[in-house]
């Protein structure tokens, strides 16, 4: 439960506030420096948006006690009501009630301007009722304030005693009778904000307890009755700033929008940017225009744009940090940013030219020079803007693929090492051969003889009733070298189709392919040479 405290001392703590605040502050342009609270109130208008006040007065005998001033509490309390009227705006509403055994509405919520009649006419010349029914009196209050379409009201209750109603629903606090004035109540202030003030006039009143059975957070002044006209001055003061929130409630985390253009810049249905950088080399800048289109009905937006590298060939700066902008609500407006990037050759093995890529991520990092007044005097704790707005730029053009100097010569040198390899490798499975072949008829005996030099020898032999075609090469088998034969005789019948057969043939030993008989005969010991 909220305490106001003496007048004296919440003034005092405001004006420090509101200067600490106005002396944080960041420095900005002259349409958007910080505002003090009343000037921000007439920037809002805040005394055209209505409020509705219901004043609730206990007229009960124990009012016509004599109070610090010697008169009668009912009269200071009259006294200080009209004072109090007369400083409410053309577009504030007003009803008083009284209360005692029986409520009456005395004034029907009305314009402020038309209670001319409301102290010689409609209000009691005395208190003379000999109970205090206040949930009947805050039940009455919310049938007024159901009349109103104000975004604001406000209950100020003004008694010096505690809840008297005999035989009434309203009774005893906690009662069923008072369980549903509270529902009343959070119905009201669902779609606007609804004030429960209680001003006790003695001690003992209870009032907190019975403001707080039918409001969440009611505001209970202190007992002075002394000082009765400054705490209402600090309840319409109070409502004031209930104003200006209802007023700013929908500027709650407005957002800047950032639009970029200039020659070369298309935006694409992602929300990114591209920029043509064409194909021109070297250190590159281009000017574009960033329009800022401000979200907010009436609180001036302060706008500071940044930049961080994001990603491509390489990195795209602003040119100097641009000042902060201040944006008039609903307003727009447009600054020069200079982005400077290097866009130079790129590595490539053939001569043309390839894509080039570079990009930054534009933020607009957002609040309002009114922040720390709205916060701290007026009150609205929860106010701030929003998010940053970010606005990824791509910068898109060609550049010449480079081929390195040292690149032919390096291909030559590979290749000729990869051939050298190569026919390495060649001469190792396939060794030269030496000695000779002997190809026997196994039939009659008949030889003939192939001397083998080379690494490859492929003849045709005729030894006996053979007819081949031979083909003898060095193989490498492990660590032993063998002779690889491949043969295709002739067919010994007509009519039959060719043989043919391959093998291998250790040094100076024999074996028989298709029907042949082959060996080897060495001239030394080494007959294939492998280098």
């Amino acid at each position: 439960m909220h305490i106001i405290r003496a007048t004296a001392r919440r003034a005092l703590l405001l004006t420090t506030v509101c200067a600490l605040a106005v002396a944080g502050a960041p420095p900005a342009a002259a349409s958007g420096k910080p505002l003090p609270r009343d000037g921000i109130y007439h920037s809002l208008k805040v005394d055209d948006v209505p409020a509705a006040y219901v004043v609730l007065v206990d007229t009960s005998s124990s009012m016509q006690d004599k109070g610090p001033d010697g008169k009668p509490l009912y009269s200071t309390v009259k006294k200080r009501l009209a004072a109090f009227l007369k400083t409410l705006t053309p577009a504030d509403e007003v009803a008083v009630v009284t209360f005692g055994r029986a409520t009456s509405v005395v004034h029907p919520l009305s314009a402020a301007n038309r209670t001319r009649k409301l102290f010689s006419e409609e209000l009691p010349r005395s208190a003379e009722e000999a109970a205090s029914d206040h949930g009947a009196a805050l039940e009455v209050a919310a049938d007024q304030l159901d009349r109103s379409s104000a975004p604001v009201g406000a209950v100020l209750l003004l008694t010096d005693g505690s809840v008297n109603a005999p035989h009434s629903p309203y009774a005893r606090l906690g009662t069923p009778a008072w369980q549903q004035l509270r529902q009343r109540y959070d119905a009201l202030a669902g779609d606007r904000d609804i004030i429960g003030y209680g001003v006790p006039l003695a001690e003992g009143t209870q009032v907190s307890e019975v403001l707080g059975s039918a409001f969440g957070a009611p505001r209970i002044l202190p007992v002075d009755p002394a000082a009765l006209g400054s705490q209402l001055a600090d309840a319409k003061d109070r409502v004031r700033a209930e104003k200006a929130e209802s007023v700013l409630r929908p500027d709650q985390g407005a957002r800047i929008a950032v639009s970029v253009r200039g020659d070369g810049v298309t935006r694409h249905g992602d929300g990114t940017v591209a920029l043509a950088a064409g194909g021109r080399t070297g250190s590159r800048s281009e000017t574009v225009r960033v329009t800022l289109t401000s979200h907010a009905a009436h609180v001036p937006l302060r706008v500071r744009l940044t930049a961080e590298a994001a990603g491509g060939d390489t990195a795209v700066r602003l040119a100097a940090p641009v000042a902060p902008v201040t944006v008039e609500p609903g307003r727009s407006r447009t600054v020069p940013v200079r982005l400077d990037w290097s866009q130079e050759g790129a590595f490539g093995l053939l001569p043309g030219t390839r894509d080039f890529r570079a990009g930054l991520t534009l933020r607009a990092e957002v609040s309002s020079p009114w922040t720390p007044t709205v916060r701290s005097s007026i009150g609205y704790a929860k106010f701030s803007t929003g998010r940053p707005t970010v606005t990824d730029v791509d910068v898109l053009g060609t550049v010449p693929a480079r081929t390195p100097g040292w690149l032919y010569p390096l291909v030559l040198l590979l290749a000729l090492l990869g051939t050298a390899a190569a026919w390495r490798s060649y001469r190792r499975r396939h060794p030269k051969l030496s000695g000779a072949l002997v190809v026997t008829d196994l039939r009659s005996g008949e030889r003939q003889t192939i001397p083998l030099a080379g690494r490859e020898v492929s003849r045709d032999t005729d030894a006996g009733d053979v007819r081949a075609r031979v083909t003898v090469r060095g193989r490498l088998e492990g660590d032993r070298v063998v002779l690889a034969l491949d043969c295709v005789r002739e067919a010994p019948r007509p009519g039959e189709e060719r043989l043919r057969d391959s093998g291998t043939c250790d040094l100076g030993k024999s074996t028989v392919l298709c029907g042949i008989g082959f060996s080897h005969e060495t001239h030394s010991r080494s007959s294939v040479t492998v280098h």
